[in-house]
């Protein structure tokens, strides 16, 4: 019943993917993260669901797809989470947000997604700029067990899509 009620709710996901086989590597690597007993990326899941060494490749190239448009998937997911989660924390009737970023200083000016950021600091001894990666997250909170916890909401990375300046305003 576990794995219906997963795939029931999994399958409301299916508008993000532009091919069916889109959505099956989609599927294969939600059940992957929601079965896997170590945070190892990728090899976690092909470990987790007993995967051939050839479908370690596959995995990637999903990850890489432009048949995943990921614009769709957080309004789908979003929708989702408002949809079937019962114990969403609520003042005045708005759901509760919470955001967070954080800047990763790197040496490579010409890695990927690198590029100049500012730095907001009281404290004199940190450089006014660094190149480094910027990202930001937002969760809506809820109550799961007695205990609250965030689903997350929106992604965003410094040189990926612009999802935190995007959000419809219904949505704050």
């Amino acid at each position: 019943m576990l794995w219906n009620h997963w795939w029931n709710l999994v399958s409301q996901l299916r508008p993000a993917c532009a091919r069916n086989k889109t959505f099956l590597w989609m599927t294969t690597c939600l059940a992957g993260m929601t079965i896997r007993r170590d945070m190892m990326g990728v090899t976690s899941i092909v470990r987790a669901l007993g995967l051939t060494a050839a479908c370690y490749d596959r995995v990637l190239d999903f990850f890489h797809s432009p048949s995943l448009d990921l614009h769709k998937l957080t309004v789908a997911w979003r929708a989702l989470v408002f949809a079937h989660h019962p114990g969403i924390l609520r003042v005045g009737g708005k759901p509760v947000l919470v955001g967070d970023g954080i800047k990763i200083a790197k040496a490579g000016r010409k890695m990927p997604a690198v590029k100049r950021l500012h730095q907001e600091s009281d404290s004199n001894t940190k450089p006014e700029y660094i190149f480094g990666h910027s990202c930001q997250a937002i969760a809506v909170l809820a109550r799961a067990i007695g205990e609250r916890i965030r689903h997350p909401f929106d992604l965003s990375h410094s040189r990926g899509p612009r999802l935190l300046q995007s959000r419809p305003s219904h949505a704050a």
